[in-house]
Order: structure tokens, then sequence, then C-alpha cells
């Protein structure tokens, strides 16, 4: 009955991420009360199962994938207190930061359910709401002009998109297979039928082909495959400098962005940079390249229109977003709230992901990084829900029954020192056992 349930509620999570409703003049999606309702049915699971281990692991996991979420709400409380700006935008800002923290809570829920499993239940929830998509588009558009269109997509590389594959372009459910598939490639010996898996994701990933998705897929995969090659403390130094080498290069490319570094590329190298040169002259007057530049506070992109610069007095979704996450992250939250997110996103998450789950869990999640940073550096994906779903989910499935297991056996050998009693549990509800 639990995967029935989870599977329905995943896949309208997945399957409605453009329908809305209104409630008070205030837009929200329909899939928030999908994700909802997995969170409850992972709290009423608890109750019937009490899975002490994976809920001390996943407790661990869902603060530590949280960080980098709750950096931002710190420092623009702080903004927001000290400048005295209006309750829109307060509202504004906290309702960007509520569906990150929704969708940690989404890949914890999902994890509690299944264990290790929940990986493939919500890759499977993907798939299913993806074929969902192309159903819908076959049936309006015909079979034969959706495979002509399609070919014309692959073939071009995305340069020629025809109006049923524009209903399929969804950034971000594209890039949520990223990590899915960044999971099966280096775990591929161990993941169950993993050429079915491939050949899903790869097909899905075309529908909704992203250029950008390729070269961030390539790039994060080598660098996770080439550092699980060295010794665990070896790859963990590496992975570290790495990590510091990230920051100081997307701070370079901040700055540069100031200092006109696609004015450069467009007019000297004849690049097209698809109007953002525009856009960051736009962006110019709204911050500096200072210590003491302080932030505008989460959210405060909704408020104006980069393709003009038009300034709005209450905040729209509708307007020309940035397409660059480091950027905007600078913009809203100041040059030391920067730094500080760098470290809670990169630093004290990959230390904690090799201390926690060893090489492989600390190599996978700098392979995500890598793939997040080239999305972060050209995209918006720091806010697209199902993205963070996937990349909350696929680390904290690294090693979860064996971490579970060890958790709770630990915890019984305490009680035990301790002179009391250990409550009874069953072993198998920890380590991967079929949810009740």
């Amino acid at each position: 009955m639990i995967p029935v349930t989870y599977t329905a509620l995943a896949v309208a999570m997945f399957f409605l991420q453009d329908a809305y409703f209104s409630i008070g003049g205030i837009e929200l999606s329909l899939k928030n009360p999908c994700a909802l309702g997995i969170v409850f049915l992972a709290l009423l699971n608890f109750i019937v199962t009490v899975r002490l281990g994976r809920v001390m692991v996943l407790t661990r996991h869902a603060i530590i994938q949280a960080l980098p979420f709750l950096i931002p709400l710190v420092f623009s409380a702080i903004i927001w207190v000290s400048s005295g700006v209006g309750s829109v935008a307060v509202i504004n800002g906290v309702s960007m930061i509520v569906p990150q923290l929704l969708s940690v809570l989404v890949a914890a829920a999902t994890l509690y359910l299944f264990g290790e499993k929940g990986i493939w239940y919500c890759l499977g929830a993907m798939c299913a709401a993806n074929f969902l998509s192309v159903l819908v588009v076959i049936q309006e558009g015909g079979l034969s002009q959706f495979l002509q269109e399609l070919c014309a997509l692959v073939i071009t590389f995305s340069r020629e998109t025809g109006p049923l594959m524009v209903r399929l372009e969804s950034h971000d459910i594209t890039f949520a297979f990223g990590p899915f598939l960044l999971y099966l490639l280096l775990n591929w010996k161990r993941s169950p039928r993993p050429l079915l898996w491939l050949g899903l994701i790869t097909f899905f990933f075309l529908v909704g082909l992203k250029r950008i998705g390729i070269p961030a897929i390539a790039l994060s995969f080598t660098v996770a495959f080439l550092l699980r090659l060295l010794p665990e403390k070896a790859a963990r130094q590496t992975a570290l400098c790495a990590a510091v080498a990230m920051m100081i290069v997307s701070f370079l490319y901040i700055a540069g962005i100031r200092y006109g570094l696609f004015a450069y590329l467009e007019e000297q190298l004849q690049i097209n940079t698809m109007g953002r040169v525009k856009m960051f002259a736009n962006l110019e007057p709204y911050y500096d390249i200072s210590f003491t530049y302080m932030g505008r506070g989460t959210g405060f992109e909704r408020f104006v229109d980069w393709a003009s610069g038009t300034v709005y007095q209450t905040p729209s979704q509708d307007l020309m977003p940035i397409h660059n996450d480091f950027l905007r992250m600078y913009m809203n939250i100041g040059f030391v709230g920067y730094w500080v997110w760098l470290w809670g996103w990169l630093i004290a998450r990959l230390r904690y992901w090799f201390r926690q789950g060893g090489a492989d869990a600390g190599c996978l999640f700098l392979g995500i990084c890598v793939y997040s940073f080239v999305l972060y550096a050209t995209d918006n994906a720091i806010y697209y829900p199902y993205t963070m779903i996937a990349c909350a989910l696929v680390p904290m499935a690294c090693g979860l029954d064996a971490q579970a297991q060890a958790a709770l056996e630990e915890r019984c050998a305490e009680w035990r020192r301790q002179g009391g009693e250990a409550p009874a549990f069953q072993s198998g509800s920890e380590a991967g056992g079929d949810p009740i």
C-alpha cells in the first residue's frame, strides 16, 4: 500500500509542475500539496514502524543538506530587519526558501519509506511523469510529428525546437535526471537493471534536451570517477582542494561579469551571449564587488525585470530571471553571506559526506557539486525543486541501509552500557526492508 500511495503522489508531484491554484490571490503550485503528502506519508509510516536507525541517520543528512538554504535565510533576515523592508519582500523571500527545504524533506521522506531503494522509487516516478507528459503531447500533435521534432531536436542539438518539443522542455525535470545518472554510472554493478534505467534516463533527457546538461554530467562523472581511483585520504584532500578552487572561480566569475567579461566576449570574440550583456548591465546598479556590500535579501530579483531594468513594487515570477545563480546569490546576501554560503554548500557538506559515507559518498557528492556548479553558472537551477530533490536524495541514499543499521546497533549498545534494556527493533526494517 505504501509503495502505491507514494508512487501516485510522486508521479503527480513531477507531472503537475506547471499547474497552479489560487488562494486569497496568491498563486500556488499543485506540486507542493503532493510533496507535503509524501512527507505526511512518511510521518504516518514512522508512527507504525519507528525505524530508529533511519531516523537518526536521515536527520543528520537532512540538516547538512538543508544548510545551503538556511544560510541565505539567516543573512536575508538580517538584511530585511536592518533595511526595514516591507512584509511583501519578506514573504516573497521566504517563499523561495521554503520549497528548497521542502525538497530536502521529500528526499528524506522517500528514503525513510524505502531505504536505499528510495532512489529507484523516486527515479521511477520521474520517468512515469515524463512519460505521461509525452503521451499528452503525442495525443495532441500525433506520433509522427512528435518523432520528427524529436529527431530534429537531437540532430541539431536543440537549435531546432518544434512546438511539441517546446511543450516538453522543462529545465527542472531534465536537470533532475543528472544526479540519478551520475549515481547509476558510478554504481553500475550495484544498481538493479542498469541498462533499463540508462535507457529511460537517456530518452527523457533527450526529450527535454538542455545542451548545458551534457557537459555538466560529463564533467561531474569524470571528476567523481577519477577521484574514486585515489586512496580515501588522498581523495578527500583532493576533493577539498577542488571545492576551494570552485569557490574562488565562482567569485572571480562574478567579478568578471561586473567588469565586462561578457561584453568582451560579445564585442571582441563575436560570441553570442544571448542577451546577457544587457541583462548584466541592468544588474550593475544593485551590487558592488566589495567587502562592505551587504546584499538585497533573498527574492530581490523578482522585483526587477532584468531584460528592461524596470522596477516593480510587487514581486513577480514572470520577470526575466538572472541566468546565473552565483551572481543572484551574491546580490541577495552580500559579500560575507556569499562566502559563508559557499562554505556551507561545498566545504561543510563535502567533509560531512566523506566522514559519514566514506570515499563513495564523498566522491559522489563532489560530482553532484560539479554538476550543480555548471548549472549555477549558466541557469537558475538553485531554485528548481525537482533538481533540488535529486541533488539531496542521491548522496543521502549512498550507503544508507548500512549506516542506519550501524547507528541502531551503536545506540542499542549505548543503552546496554547504561544498564537499560535496549528496545526491540527488527534489523530488516533498517536494512532495506519493505515499508509497512
